[in-house]
C-alpha cells in the first residue's frame, strides 16, 4: 500500500479549494505544536469554503485529511463540528458565525457520556430562576476551543434529577477559564479548566432536556469524527515508517510493517461502512462523491449500534499508537528531536488514550454486562 492510497478514506471527494488549505495546515503544524501557532487559522479558511457544516461523510473525510497534517488542528475541528451537531440534532440554530468559522464552538459533553456509562456524575449543577432562566455552577475539568467569543455546549443537572444540554458563552459573567498549558502537542487548542459561578442561561440557550435522546442522536458524529482523526494520524505515521525503513528495517520489522498495512485498510473499511450507515440513518449522506453513494443494500445496514461506534473508535486509536511507535523504530534518532514530525505525531498519539471517551471508558463499554457485573466488588 502506498501513501497515495492512505491519503484518503474514499468517503467523499474533497473540493479543490480545500487542498491548499490542508497544505497550509501542514506547513503550520510545527508552529501549532512548538511555537504557539493558531489552528483556528485553518478552521476559518475551511469555514469560508462552507466546509465546517458539511455532511458527515465529507466531514470525516476532511478531518482524516487534516489529521494527516496536523492532529491538533483536526482536534479543534472535531470540537467545533461536534458542537454544531449538538445544535442540529436538537433543532437549535447555532450562534451566528459558527458555521462560517467566525466564532468557535466547544464540546463539553464528556460528563454526559461518562454518566451514561456509570463513570461519574455531571459536575455542573443548575438551579431555576424566577424569570425562567437557569443559574449554573460547577467545574468542567477539560474543554478545548475556549477562545474569546466561543460558545460551549455542555450537560447540566438539577439536584432533583433533571438533566439538560445547554450552551454558555465563554465570555459570559461568572465564567472563568484557567488555561491548560504545557500539553503535549495541544498547546494551540485553547484548552482549559472551565469554572462556572452562577452563570445565567436564558431559556433559549437550553438546547434540550431529553438527554438520553440527545446522546443517542449525537453519538455517531461525536465518535466517528474522532475515528477519522485517529486513522489520519495512523496513516501518516505508517507512510513515514515505510519511507524511512532501510533494507534491514524492512527485513526485521516486516511483520509489523505488514500488520500496519493490513490493519489500516481493515479499519478504513470498517469506518467507511459505519459512516455511510450512520449518515443514511440520519438522512445526512450528502454528496459523498464516487465512494459515498448509499444504495438500498446500505440502508439495511443503517441504525449503527453504539457498540459498533465504540469498537471502531477504540481500534483506530490503538492502531495509531502502534503506528507511531513503528515510525519511531524506522526513523531512528532523528525522530527523537522534539521539532521532528515523528516526535510530533508520537505526542499527538499520546493524547488518544486520555481523550474523552478515554481508552478505559471505551473498554468499559465493550465489556459484556454479565462480565461487568461479576467484576464489581
Amino acid at each position: 500500500m502506498t501513501a497515495l492510497v492512505r491519503s484518503r478514506l474514499g468517503l467523499a471527494e474533497l473540493p479543490a479549494g480545500a487542498l491548499p488549505v490542508l497544505e497550509r495546515a501542514g506547513e503550520r503544524a510545527r508552529a501549532v505544536d512548538r511555537e504557539g501557532g493558531d489552528p483556528w487559522e485553518t478552521l476559518r479558511e475551511l469555514g469560508e469554503l462552507g466546509l465546517l457544516a458539511a455532511p458527515l461523510p465529507l466531514q470525516v473525510e476532511l478531518i482524516h485529511a487534516l489529521a494527516r497534517r496536523c492532529t491538533a488542528t483536526a482536534f479543534s475541528l472535531w470540537g467545533h463540528h461536534s458542537a454544531l451537531e449538538y445544535h442540529w440534532v436538537t433543532g437549535s440554530t447555532p450562534p451566528d458565525g459558527a458555521e462560517a468559522g467566525r466564532l468557535a464552538l466547544a464540546s463539553g459533553m464528556a460528563p454526559a457520556y461518562k454518566e451514561e456509562a456509570g463513570l461519574g456524575e455531571i459536575p455542573l449543577v443548575a438551579t431555576d430562576r424566577p424569570d425562567g432562566s437557569l443559574a449554573v455552577d460547577g467545574v468542567l475539568p477539560w474543554c478545548s476551543n475556549l477562545r474569546e467569543g466561543a460558545w460551549i455546549v455542555m450537560p447540566v443537572r438539577w439536584e432533583d434529577g433533571r438533566r439538560a444540554i445547554v450552551r454558555i458563552a465563554r465570555d459570559a459573567p461568572g465564567v472563568g477559564v484557567t488555561p491548560l498549558v504545557g500539553l503535549m502537542a495541544l498547546d494551540g487548542t485553547s484548552s482549559g479548566v472551565l469554572r462556572l459561578e452562577q452563570v445565567a442561561v436564558p431559556a433559549g440557550d437550553v438546547l434540550t432536556q431529553d438527554v438520553p435522546d440527545f446522546r443517542d442522536r449525537a453519538r455517531a458524529a461525536f465518535l466517528l469524527l474522532q475515528s477519522g482523526m485517529c486513522l489520519g494520524l495512523a496513516g501518516a505515521a505508517l507512510d513515514a515508517a515505510e519511507a524511512a525503513a532501510d533494507p534491514v528495517a524492512q527485513r526485521v520489522l516486516a511483520d509489523e510493517l505488514e500488520a500496519g498495512r493490513a490493519d489500516w485498510e481493515s479499519l478504513r473499511a470498517d469506518l467507511v461502512r459505519t459512516v455511510r450507515a450512520a449518515a443514511w440513518d440520519a438522512g445526512d449522506a450528502g454528496d459523498a462523491g464516487d465512494a459515498g453513494d448509499v444504495g438500498e443494500a446500505d440502508a439495511a445496514a443503517a441504525a449503527v449500534s453504539p457498540r459498533e461506534l465504540v469498537s471502531v473508535r477504540l481500534e483506530v486509536a490503538l492502531l495509531t499508537g502502534r503506528a507511531t511507535q513503528l515510525e519511531q523504530k524506522t526513523v531512528g534518532g532523528r525522530g527523537y528531536a522534539q521539532a521532528s514530525d515523528t516526535s510530533r505525531r508520537a505526542r499527538e498519539a499520546a493524547f488518544l488514550p486520555v481523550q474523552s471517551p478515554t481508552e478505559t471508558h471505551l473498554r468499559h463499554l465493550l465489556v459484556p454486562a454479565d462480565d461487568s457485573a461479576r467484576s464489581r466488588p
